[in-house]
């Protein structure tokens, strides 16, 4: 007998970040202070975002997708409940960037319309969607939507608009 598949989430949280290529490659304030390998409790959840104030502090896209959702609220720059709009606020901020860091090759109608077309799979699987470019010159930039309430990899992660 097979288990049922993980619930779908309730909403999407968005984010955007631009910033420095040094900044994003600093990994010490993407990450919080302790390493989880398994899933813990919400209270433990909250307990070592209290112990991060940096890491919490941080617009910088942490190391685990997942630990976004552990973050202010004020970070998220929109939600949606219906993956098609997930992935049309995610295509719309590609498409913004775009001509900061695409090849002709990323150009091609075929190529966006993979592209498009695996970020819709996964959202509608219930799944996170990332991107992260690095920019014409010293930039980095990350788009990344993350499913919430549960989020697969993190479900026990509380929602940070609850």
């Amino acid at each position: 007998m097979t288990a049922p598949p993980p619930p779908m989430p309730a909403h999407w949280h968005c984010y955007r970040w631009t910033g420095e290529r040094r900044t994003y490659d600093d990994e010490s304030l993407r990450r919080p202070p302790h390493l989880v390998v398994q899933d813990i409790s919400v209270q433990e959840w909250k307990q070592i975002a209290a112990a991060s104030p940096a890491f919490m502090a941080s617009d910088v896209p942490p190391l685990e997708v997942p630990h976004w959702l552990l973050r202010p609220a004020r970070m998220i720059k929109d939600t949606f409940e219906a993956p098609a709009e997930a992935l049309g606020w995610y295509m719309g901020q590609v498409e913004e960037l775009a001509p900061s860091f695409m090849s002709e090759f990323d150009r091609e109608l075929e190529r966006q319309a993979a592209w498009s077309a695996a970020a819709d799979d996964r959202l509608r699987w219930g799944g996170d969607v990332v991107g992260g470019w690095y920019l014409w010159g010293t930039g980095f930039a990350s788009i990344q939507v993350i499913a919430c309430s549960p989020n697969r990899i993190r479900p026990t992660i509380p929602c940070p608009i609850r």
